[in-house]
């Protein structure tokens, strides 16, 4: 009953709640919040198993303030019919605010994603593919805590100079939306460098870096993130958890393509280390404007240590088409694995569709998107 009630609640923000500020002649605010909204449906056809459809998401954002001022962000999420624990349930994802310090630095505090990875911080509306990667999902802190959203609570740092980007921040380690289990605290930093030039069909863009986080693990449940390394080893893993990334994009007119390798070590207060790695390669072309041809290579070992556990790849090629004149996007994808990617995961046909609602302020003024 209780998650009926939340997503009838989220669903009339969602879709009405602006228009009750729009008769109140709000006088003209930056910070005055904004709504938007937008909904992927999706459908799943596995080789193994049956085929469904499904929200995957369903989101909501109240957020406004100067570009380059004082602002604030706040995100729900909405999923269903996923065959998973947060299915039927209206999570927090973002709660926080950002407050400048000078031109070059600002600082960020409440519940967010830590500053660890690429491919995390890449909107899912605006994905290449129906979905991020698996690799991404299994190496980025707190990717194993699923009512997280890889979120946690704390407050980092965000200098930028020139083509330098550097982000540091201090967080609970709990991860957000959860129990608390004894973790943390979670220390992440991320250093990036990159250019940008040219004009029209020449632009191009390029930036590279290096992430790094460590947290210490109170009875954390590694198994499904590292399949066939031990259960003893994974289910109840206490210790040191430390991880480390390299990324690295570029865009030169209609290609752009993106790199990432991942690292986890985890080292139990008893017992061997467990050492994963992970990597993907990314390559897109635009052919004309509205559609988007992708083709992504992934692969994943739970245990370097282990030679009896097998290494995993997967290969995922799609398109995406923008339908002119609307918000509409229909994207479609293929994955094959080729060597023992989970036996659950086999040959996969997802095909989704995403509309973004229009954006309201609450003066009744329809929004942009940022």
């Amino acid at each position: 009953m209780k998650s009926r009630i939340g997503l009838l609640v989220f669903l009339l923000l969602a879709a009405v709640g602006t228009a009750v500020f729009a008769d109140g002649g709000a006088a003209s605010s930056p910070f005055l919040p904004t709504f938007s909204s937008y909904i992927q449906v999706r459908y799943t056809d596995p080789s193994e198993g049956d085929d469904t459809w499904a929200i995957r998401r369903l989101k909501l954002m109240v957020d406004d303030g100067p570009e380059e001022g004082f602002r604030y962000h706040v995100q729900f999420i909405f999923k269903t019919n996923l065959q998973s624990a947060i299915d039927d349930q209206v999570y927090l994802q973002d709660a926080y605010v950002i407050v400048p310090a000078s031109r070059c630095l600002a600082f960020k505090v409440g519940q967010f994603i830590p500053p660890f990875g690429l491919e995390r911080f890449q909107p899912d509306w605006k994905l290449d593919l129906v979905d991020r990667t698996d690799v991404t999902n299994r190496m980025v802190v707190n990717g194993n805590l699923g009512k997280s959203f890889a979120r946690d609570r704390g407050g980092e740092g965000d200098w930028t100079k020139g083509g330098f980007s550097l982000s540091a921040g201090l967080f609970q380690g709990e991860g957000a939306n959860m129990n608390p289990m004894g973790n943390g605290p979670l220390g992440v930093a991320r250093l990036s460098y990159g250019g940008k030039g040219g004009a029209d069909g020449s632009a191009w863009h390029w930036r590279a870096g290096l992430a790094a986080s460590d947290r210490h693990d109170s009875d954390m449940n590694f198994f499904a993130e590292f399949p066939g390394v031990s259960p003893r080893l994974t289910s109840h893993f206490n210790g040191r958890d430390s991880r480390f990334n390299a990324f690295a994009e570029a865009c030169f007119g209609r290609v752009r393509g993106q790199v990432e390798v991942f690292r986890t070590w985890l080292s139990p207060s008893r017992g061997s280390e467990i050492a994963a790695s992970g990597a993907y390669a990314q390559v897109a072309y635009l052919p004309v404007a509205p559609v988007i041809l992708a083709l992504r290579y992934e692969a994943f070992t739970p245990d370097v240590h282990e030679p009896d556990v097998a290494s995993q790849d997967l290969w995922t090629a799609g398109v995406t088409v923008d339908v002119p004149k609307t918000s509409l996007r229909l994207a479609c994808d293929y994955s094959h694995p080729t060597t023992t990617w989970p036996r659950t995961h086999g040959d996969v046909v997802r095909v989704q569709l995403q509309w973004i609602f229009p954006s309201w302020h609450v003066s009744g003024e329809r929004a942009g998107r940022r």
